[in-house]
């Protein structure tokens, strides 16, 4: 980052005609760069100082810039000059540090991947400017990237002066990632970024053994005993959601599928009380937060706890530290939180998670379970909308389903084992359409070797989900169609060895695998069993196979309408979340 300021200092002085000249009044700062000439290899030109000047009646304050070039090159060079003089060396300076940080490791023989780290200064310029599109939605950038090298399975681009190599394909992940705590380390290429998602959270712990234990005291509070007790609050919630779908009136299934998801997080997750308008509250908060931790401007610029995600992440640690302090007066009420606060090591009972390390984890939680359950179901509402066939074989599942069970209440257990047509339309959504990006970044403490390429000590490593999903040779072809939500939603593939997809991780892979996976799994099948057990049928209002068109910024993908539909009928819910005989 100071490379990068710094380069941008320059770059704003010689766009705004200043002169790098001009007699300072007060110096604000001095950046130090390493000393390299800009022609003579002259040292001189390693100090650039950023001033300011101001009049009297301080009118005309502005900010100037020092160098200390040759004297003779300041008396006959015109200020445009000088200041391009001055620009050229931080460039040349910023070129000859990363040359060091992008050469390959001269003890191994294999090559680095193939890619392109873009603009000397901060990378590759793509992933600001054409990181999403409207045609296949965010992660286009990476899309890009593996399109322009004769291996897509492993290439290597620039992300703010940070080199880091992309690997994909189940092969080339595990050969990675395998190697995590040994030869690779998670890390965050922006402080602000684990600041604002919380630092002592499973994501960042680097300590292999404390991870460890991290792992099985957050574990105890997602057991599925735990998953099963929390069923009556899922249905209740998908219910009351549900409920709110009025015939013949446009229902956005965005917004619908994140109130339920919402309400899984404050009631389940945190165990809190809520009334209506603390309710509404919570969710902007949430949404305020999330937005910020996908939003590179609040990432990238100082101060991220004044931002609107900053302050959002304030309210939420205010709401959990208020429930523990509650859990400890009146002991456990069943949440997830309440799981994580008494949980005590098996190994060693003395061990207990911090306050820090509760707080931490249940907004990872949230993050992971809300936003994974909600946009999944967002797409699954435009694929079955698109796909009528693969609805009607959902409803006739419920139904065989409630023929078998009458109207018991909907358990685990009776989604799991009933429902593999359910689980094969969840499966399905998240192959085509998984998280965008590249998950938690790692570092390599050493340099290592994937796919007959180097990946040299320093280098960022991740891993993509949706190259991983669209390369698996068992569902492949050549017009990429079977990653088409209209062209490629075939939920009966899932159900034959012989055409069952092998490249699968929407929950990502190795140790860091989200322990927050069956909590959002039940969120998504307890929705979908009782949205098709009640909806008799349903229309997309915007979308058609022919025209399909992706939010251009998001964790997971969506639909850029976020999936408008219109009820042709709806059932009521009994006391357990069956099919009523009544219409709405």
């Amino acid at each position: 980052m100071p490379r990068l300021n710094l380069a941008l200092l320059l770059l704003l002085a010689s766009s705004n005609g200043v002169d790098a000249f001009s007699p300072p009044t007060s110096s604000i700062h001095s950046l130090k760069q390493s000393s390299s000439s800009f022609a003579s290899g002259d040292s001189t030109l390693g100090r650039i100082i950023v001033t300011s000047t101001k009049s009297r009646n301080h009118d005309n304050d502005k900010t100037q810039l020092k160098c200390a070039l040759p004297s003779f090159l300041t008396k006959v060079a015109s200020p445009p000059v000088r200041n391009t003089l001055i620009i050229g060396s931080a460039a040349l300076a910023i070129y000859n540090k990363r040359r060091k940080v992008t050469s390959p490791d001269p003890s191994f023989s294999e090559p680095l991947p193939e890619g392109d780290y873009g603009c000397p200064i901060i990378g590759n310029l793509r992933m600001f400017t054409q990181s999403g599109s409207l045609e296949t939605g965010p992660g286009d950038f990476f899309r890009y990237q593996a399109s322009r090298v004769k291996n897509p399975s492993i290439f290597k681009y620039m992300f703010l002066s940070k080199p880091v190599v992309m690997v994909s394909g189940l092969k080339n992940v595990k050969a990675a990632f395998n190697t995590e705590f040994k030869k690779i380390r998670t890390g965050s290429l922006l402080k602000s970024f684990s600041k604002l998602f919380g630092e002592s959270s499973l994501l960042f712990i680097t300590d292999t053994e404390k991870h460890s234990y991290l792992r099985r005291l957050v574990g105890q509070a997602m057991t599925p005993e735990a998953i099963n007790m929390a069923m009556p609050a899922l249905v209740k919630g998908a219910n009351e959601q549900i409920d709110l779908i009025k015939e013949q009136t446009n229902t956005t299934m965005e917004a619908t599928v994140t109130n339920f998801t919402l309400d899984v997080a404050w009631r389940t997750i945190l165990g809190l009380d809520l009334k209506d308008d603390e309710i509404e509250e919570f969710g902007q908060k949430v949404d305020d937060w999330i937005g910020g931790i996908v939003d590179l401007r609040t990432l990238l610029l100082p101060g991220v706890r004044f931002t609107k995600a900053g302050k959002a992440y304030a309210y939420l640690v205010e709401k959990i530290e208020r429930k523990m302090d509650d859990l400890s007066k009146n002991g456990p009420d069943g949440s997830t939180l309440s799981g994580m606060y008494f949980a005590q090591d098996e190994e060693d009972p003395t061990k207990k998670m911090s306050r820090e390390e509760v707080i931490s984890n249940a907004l990872l939680l949230i993050l992971a379970g809300s936003e994974t359950a909600a946009s999944t179901l967002t797409v699954a509402s435009l694929a079955l909308g698109l796909n009528k066939d693969v609805f009607k074989k959902l409803k006739e599942e419920q139904l065989e389903v409630i023929a078998k069970h009458g109207y018991e209440e909907l358990t685990r257990e009776m989604l799991d084992k009933d429902c593999p047509y359910l689980d094969a339309v969840i499966k399905e959504t998240m192959r085509i359409k998984p998280l965008a990006g590249t998950g938690a970044m790692r570092f390599a403490e050493e340099t290592i070797v994937v796919d007959g390429a180097q990946i040299p000590k320093g280098h960022g490593v991740a891993f993509n989900l949706y190259l991983t999903h669209a390369n698996d040779p068992a569902v492949k072809v050549d017009d990429n169609s079977h990653m088409d939500v209209a062209k490629g939603y075939r939920p009966e593939r899932w159900l034959n060895h012989d055409t069952k997809p092998t490249e699968f991780i929407p929950f990502g892979y190795g140790p860091r695998y989200c322990l927050g996976a069956n909590l959002a799994l039940a969120e998504m099948k307890a929705f979908l069993a009782l949205f098709a057990r009640r909806v008799e049928d349903f229309e997309l209002v915007n979308m058609t196979p022919e025209n399909v068109t992706w939010k251009k910024a998001s964790i997971i993908p969506k639909p850029s309408d976020g999936a408008v539909i219109t009820v042709t009928g709806l059932s009521k819910a009994n006391a357990h979340g069956a099919v009523g005989a009544v219409p709405v």
